[in-house]
């Protein structure tokens, strides 16, 4: 199961993040295994950090939970609010021609339902 993590920063919280920025990567570094991406969530501009993303290859959402729970960022109450959202991925996907079989499969839908 894949799974999109969004923790905006509450203010004062990105420059809090500083102090224990170590022991936040270390916890990425020791989790590898299920982040398949992640990274700082940036203003318009690119100028101000304002929260943190994470796409989680977890098992349950209850494993996404226990992650977050011990997650150093979130331990130190550094975000205003966090989401948690299933995601399916399409792009890139495993089947080559994924794409293409949804549009056929959409393009059938919209055909019968004009019918």
């Amino acid at each position: 199961m894949l799974t999109i993590i969004r923790g905006l920063y509450r203010n004062g919280g990105a420059e809090e993040r500083l102090a224990i920025r170590d022991v936040h990567i270390a916890y990425m570094i020791e989790n590898r295994r299920w982040l398949e991406q992640g990274g700082a969530l940036l203003s318009a501009d690119g100028a101000v950090v304002e929260g943190m993303f994470l796409m989680l290859r977890h098992e349950t959402r209850e494993a996404v939970e226990v992650f977050l729970a011990n997650e150093p960022y979130m331990r130190a109450g550094l975000f205003k609010s966090v989401t948690i959202d299933a995601f399916d991925r399409f792009v890139p996907h495993t089947d080559p021609h994924f794409l293409e079989r949804l549009l056929a499969s959409a393009q059938g839908q919209t055909s019968s339902e004009l019918r």
